[in-house]
């Protein structure tokens, strides 16, 4: 199905987005996303793979909050570098809309990293806010 069915006047966000996300002082980077019926998600991107720092894919929930509007939480676990210890998590928090064609969606939210015992982590960057866009991936027929 390449659309998720309208419940109530809004399209939710079920399938799978292309996106790129802004955090002022970094480089924009993208990521893959895919939004399961029922509020499941998971995630993977390039920042989580950079040097220095490692992270799982993402994975977390869905809510609609109001029409074509959804809110969605995340998870990552994070390790250091090279040897790959572990070092916590990266909590995510994203508030978004979708257009009302289905096909895009803009939304902000804010993202905190948390050390093994769960408390909040201190360095430059352990937490902020962040801008994000994406687009729908479309089923295509391969070239024949």
């Amino acid at each position: 199905m390449a659309f998720a069915e309208e419940r109530d006047g809004f399209s939710g966000p079920e399938g799978s987005w292309l996106y790129t996300v802004t955090i002022q002082g970094l480089p924009s980077f993208q990521g893959i996303e895919t939004y399961s019926a029922g509020g499941g998600y998971s995630e993977a991107d390039q920042l989580s793979f950079g040097s220095g720092s490692l992270a799982s894919a993402g994975h977390g929930v869905w809510k609609s909050t109001s029409e074509r509007k959804f809110e969605l939480t995340y998870l990552n676990l994070t390790f250091d570098g090279v040897p790959g210890n572990p070092t916590g998590t990266l909590k995510v928090r994203q508030t978004t809309t979708i257009d009302k064609a289905g096909n895009s969606y803009k939304g902000s939210g804010d993202y905190a990293y948390f050390d093994l015992n769960g408390a909040p982590m201190t360095f430059p960057g352990a937490s902020g806010t962040f801008t994000i866009i994406a687009t729908r991936i479309k089923l295509e027929a391969p070239a024949k």
